[in-house]
């Protein structure tokens, strides 16, 4: 979510397309990194990071995009 921050103050736009993607980039890396680290895919746990860190950044663009915020 702080990622996603950063990038909406430097955009200027909280409907701004890429700071959506580098959360999701730097998440899709962190969950490489935990497969590294662990020897195997989780799904569910893999799942469950994913899902979390990717969901408020999802909805309040997807907010700015259709005018509600």
């Amino acid at each position: 979510m702080l990622i996603w921050i950063v990038g909406v103050a430097v955009a200027g736009d909280v409907g701004a397309v890429w700071p959506l993607v580098i959360v999701i980039v730097a998440e899709l890396v962190n969950e490489v990194f935990d497969r590294m680290r662990v020897g195997s895919w989780r799904i569910a746990d893999t799942t469950q990071d994913i899902v979390n860190s990717v969901l408020w950044p999802v909805v309040l663009f997807t907010l700015a995009r259709t005018g509600i915020i």
